[in-house]
C-alpha cells in the first residue's frame, strides 16, 4: 500500500500550479508559469544528512519566477504533516535558515496539515534568550477545518484533492461511509469540465488514498461504468485502481511460490512467468465484471483458456477498447 505522504507529495508535483492557485492565490498572480518551474527536493534532501538515525527532508521544495522582470526567483516549501509533532515550529524554521543560506533567495513556506486532531496547528517558532528574540510564521491549511460543501463547490481541481483528504479523516473508521465519499466524490470530479490527463491524475489519488477492500472497490468500478454510460468517456479503466494492481501483484507472487516449490530448472524465471499470466488474468477477470457482469460468464471461460501472456495482453487491451462481448470473442477466435 502506497503511504499517503507519498500520493501528496506525487500530486502536489503533478498539479503544481492548481496546488499554488489553491493554497496561494495571491502568490499565484505574480508567477510566471510560462518561464517553467524546477522541484528541488533532491538538492534539499542533501542539506539534512542522516546524524541520528532519522531522515530528514522536506516534503516538497520547488523554484519559481515571478512577473516582475528580474531574474529574480522565489523557493516555495511545502511541508504536508499528518501526525503530531510538538518539535515543528522548530523543524520549519531549521528549514527555512538551511535552504536560504544555501540558496541566499526569498521563501514562502506552507504546511499542509492532513491529521484528524483539531487542536493541533502550529504555525510558528519562536526564540527568546536573553533579549536574543525571533518569531518565524509560516502560512498553515488544516483539512480537517474545511466545509466539505465549500470545496465542492470550487473550481480549482486542487479542491477535489483536499476534499479527499477531508473525507478520508471522516471516514476512515466507517468502510460504508467511505464508500459513499469515494462514489459521490469521483462522481463530482466527473461533471468537471478539466483536461482528461488532469481528470485521470485526481482519479489515481482518490483510488489510492481512499482505499476500500475489494468488493467494494468493484463496486465502485460498476458505478464508473454507469456514470459514464459504460462508455469509457474519460478513459476510467480499472487498472488505476488499487484493486487491479494488487489482483495483479498478488497473482506474480503467488506464481513465483510455486515456481519455486516445484524445485523446476530454471524455476524462478518460469515462475516469475506464471505469476504474471496469472495476475493478468485475475485483472482481466475483474475488468470482465465490471464492464459484463454475469453476461461475460462465457468470457471469463474462454480467458482461462489462454496460456500465453502475450495473448493475454492483447485481451487486456481488447476489454478497453471494444464495446461489446461478441466483438470481444471475435478477435480472439483469430488469435
Amino acid at each position: 500500500m502506497i503511504d499517503s505522504d507519498t500520493l501528496w507529495k506525487e500530486i502536489i508535483e503533478e498539479l503544481f500550479e492548481d496546488f499554488v492557485g489553491f493554497f496561494m492565490p495571491d502568490l499565484y498572480e505574480d508567477i510566471d508559469f510560462n518561464k517553467g518551474y524546477e522541484f528541488l527536493d533532491k538538492e534539499f534532501a542533501s542539506l539534512f544528512p542522516d546524524t541520528d538515525g532519522t531522515k530528514r527532508f522536506a516534503d516538497k521544495l520547488a523554484k519559481v519566477y515571478l512577473k516582475n522582470g528580474d531574474e529574480k526567483w522565489v523557493l516555495i516549501h511545502v511541508e504536508i504533516q499528518g501526525y503530531r509533532d510538538d518539535e515543528f515550529g522548530k523543524r520549519m524554521f531549521v528549514y527555512f535558515y538551511r535552504i536560504f543560506d544555501t540558496y541566499d533567495k526569498e521563501i514562502t513556506a506552507i504546511s499542509v496539515f492532513t491529521d484528524d486532531n483539531k487542536e493541533y496547528k502550529p504555525d510558528r517558532y519562536e526564540y527568546d534568550f536573553y533579549m536574543t528574540e525571533l518569531v518565524y510564521k509560516y502560512r498553515t491549511y488544516k483539512i480537517l477545518d474545511q466545509s466539505r460543501e465549500v470545496l465542492e463547490e470550487m473550481e480549482n481541481p486542487f479542491a477535489l484533492v483536499v476534499l479527499a483528504g477531508l473525507l478520508m479523516i471522516k471516514g476512515r473508521k466507517d468502510t460504508e461511509s467511505m464508500y459513499r465519499f469515494k462514489i459521490n466524490l469521483i462522481r463530482l470530479l466527473l461533471t468537471r469540465k478539466y483536461k482528461r490527463e488532469k481528470i485521470e491524475k485526481i482519479f489515481i489519488f482518490i483510488n489510492a488514498l481512499l482505499q476500500l477492500p475489494d468488493e467494494l472497490e468493484l463496486k465502485i468500478g460498476e458505478e464508473i461504468q454507469k456514470i459514464e454510460g459504460g462508455k469509457d468517456k474519460m478513459g476510467l479503466t480499472l487498472e488505476m485502481t488499487p484493486l487491479f494492481k494488487v489482483n495483479y501483484a498478488k497473482g506474480v507472487k503467488d506464481g513465483e511460490k510455486r515456481g519455486e516449490k516445484r524445485g523446476e530448472k530454471r524455476g524462478e524465471k518460469r515462475g516469475k512467468r506464471e505469476g504474471a499470466r496469472e495476475g493478468l488474468r485475475k485483472g482481466i477477470m475483474v475488468l470482465i465484471d465490471v464492464r459484463f457482469g454475469s453476461e461475460g460468464g462465457v468470457l471469463k471461460e474462454k480467458v482461462m483458456e489462454v496460456m500465453d501472456l502475450e495473448t493475454l495482453e492483447n485481451i487486456l487491451i481488447l476489454l478497453k477498447e471494444l464495446k461489446s462481448i461478441e466483438e470481444i470473442e471475435g478477435v480472439m477466435s483469430k488469435m
